[in-house]
Formats: C-alpha cells, structure tokens, sequence
C-alpha cells in the first residue's frame, strides 16, 4: 500500500466518521486553491496576447463562449465518474470503483473525438452567425478555438481524472497536476506568442498551442497515475473497452448534468448579448464585477466539490443521516462565510474597480452592480451546494431542471424584461442587476427547497454479491463509530 492509498483510507474514514467541518475545510482548501490556479490560468494568456494589442485578446474572448458550449459537455460527463467513484468507493468496493474509473476515461476519451471533429467543423459558423465577431477578429478567433477544438480530448481526459480521484476524498492530487499545468502554460506562452529560442512567431495560436500542450502534460501526468494505482485507482487496459451497462450508468447520471452545463453556457451568451446592448460602460462593469465575483466562486465551489464527494460517500455506505448532517453543516458554513465575504466586497467595491480601470463611469456602474447583486451570492452557494449533494448520489436531472431554469427562465427572462420596457418598466443596466440577483435568491430558495424533500438520498450504484457484504461492513463499521461519538464535532 502506497503512502498516497494510506492517506485517501484516512480520509474515506474522515469523510464516514470523522468531524463534518473539518473534514470539509480539509478536503475543500485544494479545491480553492485549484480554482485560483486556473484563473491565473486565464490571466496569464490575456496579459500575453494584451502585448500584442487587443485584437489578440479579443480573439479568445469572443471565441470562448463557442468552446465553452462543448467544453461544458465534459464538465458534464466528468460528474458522473466522482458520483460513481464515490458511491463504489463508500460501499467498500474498490473494484468496482477501478471499472467506473476506466469506463469513464473510455467513455470521455470517445466522445471528446467526436465533439472535436464537429467543433472543427462548425467552428466558422457558429462565430458569424451566433457571436457576430467582427472582420478582423474572426480570422484570428477561428484559428484559436479550431486549435482549441484540436485538443479536446486532452481536456476530456484531464476533466475526468479529476472528477475520479475527486471521488475517493484525494483533492490535493488534482491541485498538483493543475499547478504543473500552469506552470507549463506560463512558460509555453511567451515562447509560443512571440517565437522565442528560434521558434516561429505564432501569436494568438501560440496562446491556443501552449493552452493544448499544457493541458497535454496534465494528462499524461494522470494517465500514469491512474495507471500506476499509486493514488488509490488502478486502471487496466481491459478496464477501457466500453461495456454498455457501464455506458447507461454514465449517460443516465452524465448526460442531464451535460444538458444543464450546456444551457448555462447558452445562458451566459445570451446574457452578455444583453449587457452589450447597453454600451461599452455597461460592459465593462459587467466584465470587471465578474472577476471580482469570481474570487467569491472560489469559495463556493471550494466548498461544494468536498461535499459531493461526502454525499456520495455516505450514501454509498448507506448512512443517509449522516450525509444529510453533512448537507446542512456546508449550508450553515457556506452561507455565514459568503454573507461575510459579500459584506466587504460591498465596502470595498470602489477601491476593488479602480485596481482594474480609472474611468469613473465604469468605476460608478461598477459599484452599482456590486450594491444591488452581491447580496445574492449566499444564496447562489446555497443552489451549488444542493447541486452539488444530488450530483454526489448521480441524480443530475434537478440540478439540470435548477440551472436551465435559474439561468434562462429566471436570469435572461427577468433581466430582459426589467431592462427594457416589455412590460413598462426600463430599468437599463440596474434591470440586468436585479435580474442577476433576483435568479440566485429564487433560485436559492427553491433549490434548498428540493434538498428538504430527501430524493437525493436513493443511491444510484447497483451491487451483487460480495460488493454487498462489503457495504454492509462499510455500514456497521459507520454505525460502530457513530455510537463511539467519532463523528461529534
């Protein structure tokens, strides 16, 4: 047994028996830190191409939501291998856990191909005809994301690595491979950008090709490791070759998940072609606020990917109480943590704007967007975190019906009415705010809502034989330790 095997078993009898707040922060900082390593991800890319001028950085950004669309699919797909992962691995079935692993990098591996070559494909036309990019973006935007497309399955694979060791409560080898991945970017850019130690000149596809690489290097790094079996999985070759009742699992728990990423992402598109519709000043505030809010979402998901996993865990060993003490103690922790961030955010909004720009007009609608949004955003962790808990058992569809329904019904309906006068109220940018904020509280609400009916708590994993008996050990050894008092805070 390996020192990484020894110390996912320790976590796995945290995560069943040992103090929930804890076990949580434990399991979550990796997470954040993860999260703060792909925006510097982001960063590094756009302060690069800004020294080339900002048709280069407009390129990616107007190409993004495009590769969003598919990349989102595999966000989607990934969740059912933490949802499996961590049901088989709670159940005390190991072996189980190593089929789910391989059939989901199978699975992510084929239908990453098949999503690239279609990308490749419909790449120009889903740049003219739904982002309208402007004449001389477009040649520059096309060769980015058709670069990006390229490298997919790269991307895929990465995705589902982490989700899989996500699942048996390792959080801190996902943060490694990441941060090696940043690293390999940070250095590949300038190379690549500007045609460095004799290579040639390639500009905003130097950006995409350094973007492929490193991801590349993230997933070789995971293929060994998951290979090697030093990190608690252990993949076979023969753990590749699909077999259909692996397959329907991964469709039934991956594709509503996919389904839901994939409207948020059209979500996000038609919300920005909103904003622009209100002007340059309205679209600055929009993006700077963003970036702001984004340092909250570390937190967020820094806490809710944890809790998937212990959700998944629990229910797997079929100790229901406990993972539903677990749901609530996030909640209880998430919302105090966010309404305080949220509070000195809001008392510190001007001097947050004038880090990114001097222009007092951004800088006025800027601090309006903070003072009328950012008191949603507890409630936008109270939704991910419910999100997160029906994902940890493979119930992916209400998350799928909460987010189409925050995101398009709630976020684009109201903020479009409220903006612009269909109903006699023109609001202009205060509208898109109040619509922003109102999706998140309702969307809040009703999400904590469905968490109280207790339809997550039916496992979605099926046993025969000895991965029966092993649940039952796994659930007698949970209740011995209950009633010893381990799992008091």
């Amino acid at each position: 047994m390996t020192k990484n095997t020894t110390r996912v078993e320790r976590l796995k009898e945290d995560i069943l028996n040992g103090p929930i707040i804890k076990t949580i922060l434990v399991l979550g900082w990796p997470v954040m830190v993860s999260n703060a390593l792909q925006m510097l991800y982001n960063l590094v890319d756009t302060y690069w191409l800004g020294k080339i001028g900002k048709v280069a950085v407009a390129a990616p950004t107007v190409g993004f939501p495009v590769v969003f669309m598919l990349i989102s699919l595999g966000f989607g797909f990934s969740i059912a291998g933490v949802s499996l992962v961590s049901q088989h691995t709670g159940a005390g079935s190991s072996e189980n856990a190593d089929k789910a692993a391989g059939q989901v990098i199978a699975f992510m591996l084929v239908s990453s191909i098949f999503l690239s070559a279609i990308g490749y494909v419909i790449a120009p036309g889903l740049l003219e005809t739904l982002m309208g990019v402007p004449e001389d973006v477009f040649p520059k935007a096309l060769i980015y994301i058709r670069i990006i497309f390229s490298g997919l399955p790269l991307m895929f694979i990465f995705f589902a690595f982490r989700s899989l060791i996500r699942g048996i409560g390792d959080m801190v080898t996902p943060m490694l491979v990441t941060g090696s991945s940043v690293i390999a970017n940070m250095f590949l850019d300038p190379v690549l950008i500007f045609g460095m130690g004799g290579l040639p000149e390639l500009g905003v596809a130097g950006a995409a090709v350094a973007t492929v690489l490193s991801r590349g290097v993230a997933s070789l790094v995971a293929i060994y490791l998951l290979f090697s079996g030093r990190l608690g999985i252990k993949l076979s070759f023969r753990d590749l070759i699909l077999k259909l009742r692996w397959v329907k699992q991964i469709l039934r728990i991956g594709l509503p998940s996919a389904i839901g990423q994939a409207g948020t992402a059209v979500g996000f598109v038609l919300l920005m072609g909103l904003v622009s519709r209100l002007g340059v000043v309205a679209v600055s505030a929009y993006g700077i606020g963003q970036r702001i809010i984004g340092l909250l979402n570390i937190a967020i998901w820094g806490l809710a990917s944890p809790l998937t996993t212990m959700i998944g865990q629990n229910i797997g060993a079929k100790n229901k109480e406990r993972a539903s003490l677990t749901a609530k103690r996030a909640y209880l922790l998430s919302f105090t943590v966010l309404m305080g961030l949220a509070l000195m955010v809001f008392l510190l909004r001007r001097p947050l704007f004038r880090i990114f720009i001097d222009d007092i007009a951004v800088i006025d609608a800027g601090a309006r967007f903070i003072t009328i949004f950012i008191w949603s955003i507890p409630f936008f962790g109270l939704f991910v975190l419910t999100s997160s808990v029906f994902r940890g058992t493979g119930h992916t569809r209400p998350p799928m019906v909460m987010s189409l329904v925050r995101l398009l019904l709630l976020r684009v309906g109201i903020s479009y009415v409220l903006a612009f006068g269909i109903i006699g109220i023109n609001m202009g940018a205060d509208g898109i705010w109040l619509g922003l904020f109102t999706s998140n509280f309702l969307g809040g609400v009703l999400a904590f809502g469905w968490f109280l009916t207790g339809s997550w708590k039916r496992r979605t994993i099926k046993e025969t034989g000895a991965d029966k008996i092993a649940s039952e050990e796994v659930k007698e050894s949970t209740e011995t330790a209950s009633l010893s008092g381990s799992s008091v805070e």
